[in-house]
């Protein structure tokens, strides 16, 4: 990830002088803070707003409520608590006299290390868009106070012009991207989306212009600058000028890439044997009752093939459960690689597996129960000291529209294989 700039920020904010902004309201007395369940201070970034000339940026642990006077605060204290309990909200606020105005932009912090991620904090920004600043100002010129609340921020934080274009952004967005700071100014943030995520909030976008909503969250992937696809969470709200008209999107960015990753794993494994890695039979039924459903609607054929092996337990008792384990992976293993790509296979526990086939009439759905158990019977396991020869039985029951449900077809599909299993038992006591 390239190193940050650190002028970045000074040309980023050339065009933000002091009367400006005073005239567009873009973004004075700029604060962003971040606060606890308790509504306390776990850090802040800019000058105290309403607080005289020196005042110190807030420490860990105070009150959020100091920051505010009691008007201000009994407006902000709500969107705070809405934002412990998962909103994201932006509204416009003022004093009774209409001598301080603010907008303020509130949303959720989520841990990503809990599973589910759970709320642990909040975060607000708040500009101070009053038309006319305190007589008594804090000290330093606004752009350095711009230059710190920016930096300082713990969440990716930008303006986008209308076009979409980064016109602001501060370093926790460039760590987040890999961009530095000149790169991403003037570059669209469509420029660095998945091509599939970038109209994906369009609809909410427009409700936004027109103020039917006053904020909104979407997820996007995007590319890094390394060419990585990447997984964001966006708080997205908008800031008007006096006269009510869009200036700015202010955009809140965190990255859950991570937590993508584990939420799919997650997935996986509650849908997945572990042992085998194909699909367990929680997952298989829903599959099959699709199939069912599509067959009785469509009238389309499957076959579903139910299987067992044949003196697995011997197996086990003999050469231990690894041995076991290797046997079922082997199986596994054959019975992908023999398929088609459009069926599925599943182990529902123990030695059992079954094979789902869409689009398959009885001649066909025998043939293939039939190679199935020949494959099996070449599958092997070295032991070290032996190998150990695997053999199977296999039945199926044909899906029509006249299939009732998923545990009938899986009944009528076991019968089938505990038949070919006596017939195979019977067979082998004939044979001389």
């Amino acid at each position: 990830m390239p190193a940050p700039d650190p002028d970045a920020t000074a040309p980023l904010l050339a065009g933000f002088d002091e009367s400006t902004m005073l005239t567009r309201g873009d973004l004075p007395g700029a604060l962003i803070t971040v606060f606890d369940t308790d509504l306390r201070l776990i850090l802040a970034a800019g000058h105290a707003l309403g607080r005289k000339a020196g005042s110190p940026i807030y420490r860990e642990g105070r009150s959020l409520a100091d920051a505010f006077p009691a008007e201000l605060w009994r407006q902000i204290e709500p969107l705070c608590r809405s934002a412990l309990q998962g909103d994201t909200r932006s509204r416009r606020i003022h004093t009774a006299d209409g001598r301080q105005r603010l907008v303020i932009d509130v949303g959720p912090l989520a841990s990503t290390t809990a599973i589910p991620a759970t709320i642990t904090s909040g975060v607000a920004v708040i500009l101070d868009v009053s038309e006319h600043q305190p007589s008594d100002p804090p000290e330093g010129h606004p752009r350095e106070r711009f230059e710190e609340v920016f930096q300082r921020a713990p969440i990716g934080t930008g303006l986008l012009d209308q076009d979409g274009c980064w016109v602001l952004v501060n370093q926790a967005l460039c760590d987040i991207t890999g961009y530095t700071a000149h790169e991403l100014i003037r570059k669209r943030f469509r420029d660095i989306t998945h091509p599939a995520d970038v109209n994906n909030d369009a609809g909410r976008r427009l409700q936004l212009l027109d103020g039917e909503i006053s904020a909104y969250q979407t997820e996007k992937r995007y590319f890094n600058a390394a060419g990585e696809t990447m997984s964001a969470l966006l708080s997205i709200s908008l800031v008007r000028d006096h006269d009510g008209q869009p200036l700015h999107f202010i955009v809140q960015v965190q990255d859950i890439s991570e937590r993508k990753h584990l939420e799919e794993h997650l997935r996986h494994l509650a849908d997945h044997d572990p042992l085998t890695g194909l699909r367990n039979r929680r997952l298989f039924e829903h599959d099959l009752k699709l199939q069912i459903g599509r067959c009785q609607r469509y009238d389309e054929q499957a076959a579903l093939i139910a299987i067992d092996l044949d003196g697995f337990k011997q197996v086990n008792d003999l050469h231990g459960h690894k041995v076991g384990d290797e046997a079922l992976k082997a199986v596994s293993r054959m019975l992908t690689r023999r398929l088609r790509a459009t069926d599925l296979v599943a182990r529902l526990g123990g030695d059992e597996f079954a094979v789902l086939l869409p689009h398959m009439d009885p001649e066909g759905a025998e043939i293939v129960t039939e190679d199935l158990m020949r494959v099996i019977a070449t599958c092997t396991v070295d032991t070290g000291t032996t190998v150990v020869h695997l053999d199977a039985s296999a039945g199926f029951a044909l899906l029509h529209r006249l299939t009732r449900d998923d545990e009938s077809a899986l009944v009528e599909a076991d019968r089938a294989m505990y038949a070919a299993k006596r017939a195979r038992r019977a067979s082998a006591l004939h044979t001389p």
